[in-house]
């Protein structure tokens, strides 16, 4: 039996053409492919190919990671619960009501330069303490609290969700955290580029026309050298001109497999509550190709009885191959790809030539769109 499961991963490194080759080797299908730079890619591929593409990923020395997606299933009436069920939700109800005086958990989001430790003192002086009964202060005096004995704290909002407490914070930006990533009053490349035109007036340049700059360095460091070769802290003078490349790639299969759903489906459902799990409804998926679409919800309409209603529907399918015509659909290809490439090209950057690259495999091309910007530091 054939289970059709596809999942999105994410790959970060330097030469990504080598993982076309790779896949092709192992003899592996890939989907909805995105180029993001010349450093990562995203893609598409069977559940089955995961591991094989981890471990192609390790040795070639990639970053990887995966970007799960559910599909979504039409929610079933379930049938009746059985009765343990229902008394262990009065009981639990009853519980819960209880337990929901009590501030069994805080969440915290947003904040980057100031700890979470920081901003759970503020929360204790103000009687907002874990495993703790729920004071009853108002939020908006907890929300002033927090921006007014922390500094980088520009914006804060507190909601109180069942038995927990959520915080979200806006800090504040300082000029210096965007324009100098080294903290020294360096000139930072932002992203990958070709130096162009370079012109120091004051700091020392670290870099020098034609030089290609990996994001995260630096081109001119804020600091100048004495007579006697010691480095005297200055701010950064600098007219820097750069060019680079925003990129979208594609791959066309000459022979390609479509799918369409014959209308069958089988529904499974489940109930969980904690860690038990009783069936709803169970019947055997007997079809040979099939999609398959999850959905987890709450049953109970408050935030204290975990019960949830899991759905499993596979849906039958018909699987065929078809013949492409690259010559036919080349065009738009390209347009795509130029399309999604010009999508990444910023307010500050000015376009100075398009051009693309065709690659011809066995049973694919690969087509790359490049949209060549130039732009000022």
């Amino acid at each position: 039996m054939t289970r059709i499961k596809r999942v999105r991963i994410s790959l970060c490194g330097v030469n990504m053409n080598r993982i076309y080759r790779e896949c092709k080797k192992h003899n592996i299908e890939m989907f909805n492919v995105d180029r993001k730079d010349y450093k990562s890619i995203e893609f598409d591929i069977d559940s089955k190919d995961k591991k094989l593409v981890k471990n192609i990923a390790k040795s070639q020395r990639y970053e990887f990671a995966e970007k799960q997606s559910y599909g979504f299933a039409k929610l079933k009436n379930f049938l009746k619960l059985r009765f343990g069920i229902l008394i262990g939700a009065i009981i639990f109800v009853a519980l819960n009501i209880f337990s929901g005086f009590f501030v069994w958990n805080i969440e915290i989001y947003g904040n980057q330069t100031v700890s979470n430790e920081e901003i759970l003192n503020v929360l204790k002086e103000e009687n907002i303490i874990l495993g703790k009964q729920f004071a009853n202060t108002p939020l908006s005096n907890v929300e002033n609290a927090i921006t007014n004995n922390l500094d980088r704290i520009s914006l804060c909002s507190v909601i109180k969700k069942g038995t927990t407490i959520i915080v979200n914070v806006k800090e504040k930006l300082i000029a210096e955290d965007a324009e100098n990533i080294n903290g020294d009053n360096d000139i930072v490349a932002l992203t990958n580029l070709t130096i162009t035109e370079l012109n120091v007036i004051n700091g020392t340049a670290l870099k020098k026309v034609g030089d290609s700059v990996k994001a995260g360095e630096t081109i001119v460091a804020g600091y100048i050298l004495d007579g006697s070769g010691n480095k005297i802290s200055c701010n950064v003078n600098a007219k820097i001109k750069a060019k680079t490349w925003h990129t979208a790639t594609e791959i066309y299969y000459k022979e390609l497999e479509v799918s369409h759903r014959t209308g069958k489906k089988i529904t499974n459902s489940y109930i969980t509550f904690f860690d038990m799990k009783f069936n709803v409804k169970n019947r055997p998926n007997t079809f040979e190709y099939f999609e398959e679409e999850s959905k987890k919800s709450i049953i109970t309409k408050n935030n204290f009885l975990p019960f949830y209603m899991n759905t499993t529907t596979f849906y039958e399918i018909q699987k065929e191959k078809i013949l492409q015509n690259f010559d036919q659909d080349k065009q738009n290809v390209i347009d795509r790809c130029q399309k999604l490439a010009y999508k990444k090209v910023n307010e500050n950057e000015t376009v100075t030539r398009i051009f693309e690259t065709i690659t011809e495999e066995e049973d694919r091309f690969i087509v790359t769109s490049y949209v060549e910007v130039v732009f000022e530091y």
